[in-house]
């Protein structure tokens, strides 16, 4: 065998290098209606295929800061991980999923956010709950909720059948996924709303938690 054909050869057996996928940190305070909405996000538009997608629910406790605390201790585990292996990469976004509730605001609201902000942890605020996100999906309002459970009677009018246990809604939302994205930014827009949503109600940044998503799967919603 010449040298040629061995050079061939041998790049023929050398292995493949080995390209690490990129990875997303999803922590939510609720135990269903949030974990069940971005892991059905996550099938629906395939991303097992381009990045990981955690998405951490139940076992992060309720309150705002028990959710920052669970994300911080999750990034910093992922992060000695992914220093003894490379087959792994340090998350790349690290999101938290809160509610500012309504009519009082969670007492620990904001030291969660500060701490976040310490530790360099994203926030996706809904004023005052995740269902007004849903709710941007079918319309666009900025009239205020006082309570969570207004904002629930809200949404019945448009999906009668919600459930907080069950994920059925999903289906009937995700084609309007981009509506509810323009929605929220508008109303975000006419509010002057900062970064900061706590006085700001109704607001949600969980739009762009679902943008992110969105560009790394980059296949298009229906509307």
């Amino acid at each position: 065998m010449n040298r040629r054909a061995r050079s061939i050869e041998k790049l023929l057996r050398r292995k493949p290098k080995y390209t690490p996928r990129g990875s997303v940190l999803i922590v939510c305070e609720g135990s269903k209606t949030e974990p069940q909405y971005f892991d059905a996000l996550r099938k629906k538009l395939g991303l097992e295929r381009f990045v990981e997608v955690d998405v951490h629910g139940e076992e992060c406790g309720s309150a705002p800061i028990s959710v920052i605390d669970h994300a911080i201790k999750e990034k910093e585990k992922r992060e000695k991980k992914a220093f003894k292996s490379p087959k792994l990469t340090n998350y790349e976004q690290v999101w938290c999923v809160i509610d500012v509730e309504a009519p009082i605001p969670h007492s620990t609201l904001a030291q969660a956010t500060d701490k976040a902000r310490h530790h360099q942890i994203k926030k996706a605020l809904s004023n005052p709950c995740f269902e007004y996100w849903y709710i941007l999906h079918f319309k666009k309002t900025s009239s205020p909720f006082h309570t969570n459970i207004a904002v629930v009677k809200s949404l019945k009018k448009h999906y009668p059948k919600y459930d907080k246990s069950s994920n059925d809604i999903f289906e009937v939302l995700y084609p309007h996924t981009r509506n509810a994205i323009k929605n929220s930014k508008q109303v975000l827009k006419e509010t002057h709303c900062g970064e900061d949503l706590r006085k700001y109600n109704p607001s949600t940044h969980v739009h762009r938690i679902v943008e992110h998503l969105l560009a790394m799967s980059k296949k298009p919603t229906d509307k």
